[in-house]
């Protein structure tokens, strides 16, 4: 039960947020036109970066699910 309402509490969060449209369509067409650009990483640094790295990937994944009407 927990974890159920967890989620609800998530859901009704993500429905009050605030989404910049303009800026997530943008970004979301870069990259369908150009895909993800290969890059080499230093494994130190992304060592250091990982939970900002996690939270930017969380946060576009909300914004393209939200984008997608998914």
């Amino acid at each position: 039960m927990e974890d159920r309402e967890r989620m609800k509490a998530r859901v009704r969060e993500l429905a009050a947020r605030a989404w910049d449209i303009p800026a997530i369509e943008a970004r979301y067409r870069r990259l369908l036109q150009d895909g993800i650009a290969p890059r080499r990483l230093d494994p130190t640094a992304v060592v250091v970066a990982k939970a900002s790295t996690l939270d930017r990937v969380q946060q576009r994944a909300e914004e393209y699910e939200y984008l997608g009407h998914n």
